[in-house]
């Protein structure tokens, strides 16, 4: 059986340390740029990497994020310095930068960031014609779809074990950065899906996932045959890390030594628990966990249980304890935020640190707790000062060797049984008072302070009555260290110029289309029938029936009738291609594996790449314009930067309408409402804005944007920004409201064409959006 790379997070030094003492096989961290933790970055990544390396622990650095165009030469410097400074790989989502690293830093590994939604075979074996070596896939697949990946292609799968959950799939979920600006895929989610909503009578988190825990299913992952176990939190403490990664490495090994006799401790079930958890769950690995995915009352660490209030009294409350309970925990109740650090307790009027369980102890608190109210600990100090406590940090053993010697230079060779220095001082002089000694060179010798290395022997051959000053000993011993230390870091060092980016100009202006995205027949005929120059129809259908195959060929008949493109649009999540109708004029892609797919099925048909593909950079443009007839561009991107896009391709723009936010595997309303069969309804936030919910095929849910997207007052200046498409989202439309919007945006882009102004407008300002054309994103 093949034993997993245990793989942690280090979201600082101190997690990076206590990560690789207590059993990581790798770790994974962000510099300051470029990755989607911005809140946890290790200023020195150069360190970082020797660091692991010396202790042979491998570093995987996160450039996992979308760049913009103005970011290149930036992001092709960091490249480069992670290359040369020894990174074992490099976790990236952006396709650009994926194309870059594989074709100009050849031994530089790229692992595809499970940001990229990787969901299907076909998915994979696209990535893995591009050279990258390791996949993170989506975090909704069954074990059983991870399993057939893992047989049907030569590549590395990497997989989370423990840790957070996200709602929406990763890298699909645009809910940040449309109500606040914070792209989540740049690294700054605000995680507004921890907060609180309504819809209608059902109230709560009604976003937020449990916590992932795989301890008890360690064995299940192994055969199969996962590459790399990977735990969520580099924004979690060094405290944390160490629990986890202790933990996991003692299920790791006592699978491998007794598979039939496998089992989780109870201490190992309260450590993970009390570390952190919004309640636990085995995420998507045995099937669509439905309602029991969510933590509805609670979003924040939820902690073990304590015992309950028998009364509060006072500013008081007392709580009979079945757990116990030191000075310094933290505990709560469930749900209701009410939450204290203990900093006194009483039994009997008496103050004590620590209680034991059955007591009831008596805890000043200021806001009420009713009687029977459960109480939680959310921190155990106890625990924490144990995992703070932690071993010293394992060295590298030296063996030194001095030589003094009456008129030849003094000399000081170190080697750690790899690497060997030879470094020479100044020629000794004679001693006029005390001569020097073994043991006085040995004092300074082994002074190796915060180094990599420990002395493990020192060898002195020491003519008599001759005097080494002390400075001398400490400059022999600092260059010899720093010199054995770049001996020992040369082997994994790489020598690689800046990596470029340039990417072929496309030659000529050509003519602006108008597109319409639709799922009903009659929402397609009014797109049609109203100037649409290309028509998608089908993907995802909200709230209607998906469209027959008969229906797929009076439309293909009826848009060639009359003169107009119709393409097929896939959905995002396409698990089985075997869905597919190939019977289109071409297709609208949302995903790699589709893309994958066609290219070598229908290589006849026409692909228009659709905006789930991130487009943010010429890079991923020039790239994804070698497999398509135009790109759709991110709708995270501002005018400005769209026009630093458009020279290296041919971009398509969404100008109207609404699209989704986020795209869940969980069936929202579907749970929320099994009475009802709700298949849409507006999810409400405490500001009172309201976000379309629609349950699309699979039950997958899909949150659109609060406002109407609108940019009709503005066509001239997309046209001029060099887009060669605008596009209109009617899924979401009627055929009469398609039919309007159709034909006030093919006047707009006609009068744009021969100068002329845009007469029509979006109407109420309240009601629409620009979206992100002018306000962009961090």
């Amino acid at each position: 059986m093949k034993k997993p790379e245990l793989l942690a997070p280090a979201g600082s030094r101190e997690a990076l340390t206590t990560a690789i003492e207590n059993g990581a096989d790798a770790v994974y961290f962000g510099g300051t740029a470029f990755s989607a933790r911005q809140d946890a970055a290790l200023p020195d990544v150069e360190w970082a990497i020797d660091y692991a390396h010396t202790r042979d622990v491998l570093a995987y650095v996160t450039v996992n994020t979308l760049i913009k165009d103005s970011e290149l030469e930036k992001a092709s410097e960091y490249l480069q310095l992670l290359s040369n400074a020894g990174a074992d790989a490099v976790i990236v989502q952006d396709m650009g930068i994926l194309k870059m690293v594989c074709e100009e830093l050849p031994t530089l590994p790229v692992h595809a960031s499970t940001q990229m939604s990787i969901h299907n075979i076909e998915g994979v074996k696209f990535l893995e014609e591009l050279g990258v070596k390791r996949v993170v896939p989506a975090r909704e697949l069954t074990l059983d779809e991870i399993n057939l990946i893992k047989s049907e292609t030569g590549i590395e799968l990497e997989t989370f074990i423990h840790g957070a959950l996200c709602f929406s799939y990763s890298g699909q979920c645009l809910f940040s950065s449309m109500i606040g600006g914070r792209s989540g895929n740049r690294g700054y989610c605000a995680q507004p899906c921890r907060k609180r909503y309504r819809i209608n009578e059902a109230e709560g988190h009604l976003l937020s996932p449990k916590d992932l825990d795989m301890s008890e299913h360690i064995g299940a992952l192994m055969e199969t045959g996962i590459d790399s176990f990977k735990i969520e939190g580099r924004l979690k403490r060094p405290e944390y890390v160490a629990g986890v990664v202790r933990t996991y490495r003692r299920l790791i090994e006592r699978y491998l030594e007794n598979p039939a006799g496998f089992h989780v401790t109870a201490h190992e079930k309260h450590t993970l628990l009390q570390l952190f958890n919004r309640g636990f769950i085995a995420g998507y690995y045995f099937g669509n966990p439905g309602n029991s995915l969510m933590s509805r009352e609670q979003a924040h660490n939820q902690g073990t249980y304590l015992g309950k209030v028998i009364e509060y009294d006072r500013n008081a409350a007392y709580i009979h304890l079945d757990e116990p309970l030191s000075t310094g925990d933290g505990i709560g109740t469930e749900g209701r935020g009410t939450g204290v650090t203990v900093r006194s307790m009483y039994i009997d009027n008496i103050r004590v640190d620590r209680a034991p369980p059955g007591s009831t102890v008596r805890i000043p608190m200021e806001k009420f707790i009713g009687k029977n109210e459960v109480i939680y600990k959310t921190y155990d100090s106890v625990l924490m000062e144990s995992l703070v406590t932690r071993k010293a940090i394992t060295k590298i053993p030296v063996t030194m060797s001095f030589t003094a010697k009456t008129g030849k230079p003094v000399a000081l060779r170190v080697t750690d049984g790899k690497n060997e220095v030879s470094i020479s001082g100044e020629i000794p002089a004679k001693s006029i008072g005390s001569p020097a000694s073994d043991e006085a060179i040995t004092r300074q010798l082994e002074k190796l302070g915060n180094s990599i290395y420990e002395v493990q022997e020192i060898r002195i051959e020491l003519d008599d009555g001759i005097f080494i000053p002390i400075s001398q000993l400490n400059s022999l011993r600092r260059d010899a260290v720093k010199k054995l230390e770049e001996e020992h870091t040369a082997s994994w060092k790489r020598t690689y110029k800046k990596p470029g980016f340039t990417a072929d100009r496309r030659e000529g202006k050509t003519k602006t289309l108008l597109s319409v995205n639709t799922c009903t027949p009659g929402t397609f005929e009014a797109a049609v029938d109203s100037g649409a120059d290309v028509v998608y129809f089908g993907g995802e259908v909200f709230g209607n029936k998906q469209p027959t195959k008969e229906e797929y060929r009076l439309a293909l008949e009826y848009g060639k009738s009359k003169g107009v493109e119709v393409y097929l649009s896939t959905p995002l999540i396409v698990k089985d291609m075997n869905e597919l109708n190939a019977d289109a004029d071409g297709f609208l892609v949302t995903n790699p594996g589709v893309l994958y797919h066609l290219r070598n099925s229908y290589r006849d048909k026409p692909v228009i790449i659709d905006y789930q593909f991130n487009i943010f950079n010429r890079l991923a443009m020039s790239h994804l314009m070698g497999n398509s007839q135009r790109v759709t561009l991110s709708p995270e991107l501002t005018l400005d930067e769209i026009k630093q896009v458009t020279p290296y391709g041919r971009a398509e723009c969404i100008v109207q309408g609404y699209f989704p936010l986020i795209v869940s595997e969980h069936d929202l309303l579907g749970n929320l409402f099994p009475w009802d069969e709700v298949r849409e309804a507006v999810l409400k936030d405490e500001k009172g804005f309201g976000f379309p919910v629609r349950t699309g095929s699979g039950g997958r849910t899909y949150i659109m944007n609060s406002r109407e997207l609108c940019m009709l007052e503005n066509v001239s200046g997309i046209i001029e920004a060099g887009v060669s498409c605008l596009r209109i989202e009617a899924k979401m439309y009627n055929e009469n409201t398609t039919r309007k919007l159709t034909q006030k945006y093919r006047k707009a882009i006609d009068a744009a064409g021969k100068g002329g102004k845009v007469r029509d407008k979006c109407g109420d300002s309240g009601k629409y959006t620009t979206g992100h054309y002018f306000r962009g994103v961090l």
